[in-house]
């Protein structure tokens, strides 16, 4: 393979680069390019954005500093809807075409070619008639989503002569998750420079918390943040193995303000819906990565007897699983959608873990020769009691399609279509 150019599967053939870096001399984008200087094929003429290589676990030292220079620095106080003059709740209304659509992709503020191909598939390549109603984001800025990062991989900055990527927005609105990589900055920069460029459209104060609901006649859109509660004691909180013990590593747990505002304004148990849940963090796992579980067993109290779909990022793959619980958890259609931007995991899965029904074992080459993962995320549709699942590579592959529709009992009824078999079913 030439260097510089990477194996595009289909995809505009712009060569990525190096990673998307606060601006500093000595951690920034311009470390990064000093640092890959000495190698011919570092910099080809015609890159204009970061290598996504950059991101493996062999090239963390940048995220290091960049984690260090937080580490020991408050935490941002957990905003709610208090004074905001809003509920935190959004009707929504159909199209004219009688349906609501959604662009989700997780973990996709990396600033790549590969960030800017599924912005594009998921919104800015489309006709005005055809863009989603709103784009959501699961979460994950990197390396630490500070302001500098902000501007670079979610509001287009230029710097150091790569191209920014903007966070493409819907034609109702759009909405993002807090994850961890936003609270390695202790979250300030998510919580008040991300948050409020997005919420609904024509609203100037924009996303007032990082949890909302979006609501039709039949459907719920839940998202609540596990972000918040993750990161734990610093430093240690980041050694596999010392992490697992209790008061070391976060747990994800949901605050009590997120809580409140679940009892006493969205009332799922009152008011019952069929509930889509969102968060960053993954309920449970078919591969190496940890179960996070205690935000499952605190939505108990207000879905005990519904069985709900729950999308989440964090893991670096798309997986869908069978319906399941852990750990006297809620009983859920578990979905990974971690894949928007990062280079995605190819370790295999253990079904004794999660029971894992598909999977995508699709590999590609970086430059440096690492095999990953293919790219993508997914489309939403709810068109009166039916909710709809499109997922879709970063080649515009369309992968896979699942229904969910309602029943009086709170269980969902679900069908799907695999119309090309490039996923692995089990």
């Amino acid at each position: 393979m030439p260097n510089g150019v990477v194996h595009t599967h289909g995809r505009r053939k712009n060569p990525v680069h190096l990673a998307t870096l606060n601006g500093s001399p000595t951690v920034g984008r311009s470390a990064l390019v000093n640092h890959f200087k000495s190698a011919a094929s570092a910099l080809a003429p015609t890159s204009n954005f970061p290598r996504l290589s950059a991101f493996l676990p062999q090239n963390l030292w940048p995220w290091v500093w960049r984690y260090l220079k937080y580490a020991f620095t408050k935490r941002y106080p957990f905003p709610d809807y208090t004074g905001s003059g809003k509920s935190g709740i959004y009707p929504i209304a159909a199209a004219p075409a009688g349906k609501v659509s959604i662009a989700v992709a997780g973990d996709w503020g990396t600033g790549t070619q590969e960030a800017q191909t599924i912005a594009d598939l998921m919104c800015n390549n489309k006709p005005d008639s055809d863009k989603p109603d709103f784009t959501i984001h699961l979460g994950d800025v990197y390396y630490v989503g500070d302001d500098q990062e902000i501007a670079e991989n979610c509001f287009g900055k230029s710097t150091n002569g790569l191209e920014g990527v903007v966070w493409p927005h819907g034609r109702q609105g759009s909405f993002a998750l807090n994850g961890n990589h936003e609270m390695y900055a202790n979250g300030k920069p998510y919580f008040t420079t991300f948050l409020t460029s997005l919420g609904m459209n024509g609203d100037p104060a924009g996303q007032s918390a990082s949890f909302f609901c979006l609501e039709t006649d039949q459907w719920r859109i839940l998202a609540i943040d596990t972000g918040y509660n993750c990161v734990g004691v610093p430093i240690l909180s980041q050694i596999p193995g010392i992490n697992t013990i209790p008061f070391i590593g976060g747990d994800c747990h949901l605050e009590n303000a997120l809580l409140s505002w679940l009892r006493s304004t969205v009332k799922p148990q009152e008011k019952p819906k069929a509930t889509l849940l969102l968060s960053h963090h993954e309920y449970f796992t078919a591969f190496s990565d940890y179960d996070y579980t205690k935000p499952a067993k605190q939505l108990m109290e207000f879905f005990r007897s519904q069985e709900v779909i729950w999308i989440w990022g964090h893991e670096h793959r798309l997986a869908i699983y069978d319906k399941f619980s852990k750990d006297g958890g809620i009983t859920v259609y578990g979905r990974c959608l971690g894949h928007g931007g990062m280079p995605v995991d190819l370790s295999p899965p253990d079904r004794q873990k999660a029971p894992l029904r598909y999977y995508d074992p699709r590999s590609h080459q970086l430059d440096d020769g690492t095999a990953v993962g293919q790219n993508g995320y997914a489309n939403i549709t709810i068109e009166q009691a039916t909710l709809t699942l499109e997922y879709r590579d970063i080649d515009n592959n369309q992968l896979l399609i699942e229904t969910f529709t309602p029943s009086a009992s709170g269980t969902l009824h679900y069908t799907v279509n695999d119309p090309t078999g490039m996923l692995k079913k089990l």
